[in-house]
């Protein structure tokens, strides 16, 4: 039923939980998983040259962007999400707006369904603010299945 399942990811809590979601959807129907990682402009202007001092395991020093840590460390969760479950997962990471990056991905790469945190923000907030997963909900052509926080 669901071959190709497309994950959003953003660091929170919600959107693990919708990440486990999608992999345990897949496991059931033999299919596959990807995350993806959008990095909104406004964000990417302000960190992209703030950087942060890495040690190595071999003891050596780096520095790198913010971003990229923050990338980094949510790629490392999502490999370990996907390990925990037995199944492969692609990891994509977009600069630009989270709706428009997801949907551009779903018209190119055959995805029959996306799964996405809600942040559990109320009607005001989603007025004033927008919401990634509502503008999904709006926007996509395939099925869209929305995860609420636990209680």
């Amino acid at each position: 039923m669901f071959s190709h399942i497309l994950a959003g990811v953003d660091g929170s809590k919600e959107s693990f939980r919708a990440l486990s979601f999608a992999l345990t959807l897949a496991k059931q129907f033999n299919g596959t998983v990807d995350a993806m990682y959008s990095i909104p402009p406004r964000i990417y202007a302000e960190l992209a040259e703030r950087e942060v001092k890495v040690e190595e395991p071999t003891g050596d020093v780096k520095f790198i962007s913010m971003l990229q840590q923050e990338e980094n460390h949510i790629r490392d969760l999502v490999q370990s999400y996907a390990e925990k479950e037995g199944i492969s997962i692609g990891f994509h990471t977009r600069v630009g707006d989270p709706v428009d990056s997801m949907m551009e991905f779903v018209s190119t790469s055959n995805i029959d369904l996306i799964i996405v945190g809600s942040s559990g923000k109320g009607m005001a907030d989603r007025l004033i603010l927008g919401s990634v997963s509502t503008g999904i909900v709006h926007k996509s052509p395939v099925p869209v299945l929305v995860t609420k926080p636990e209680s």
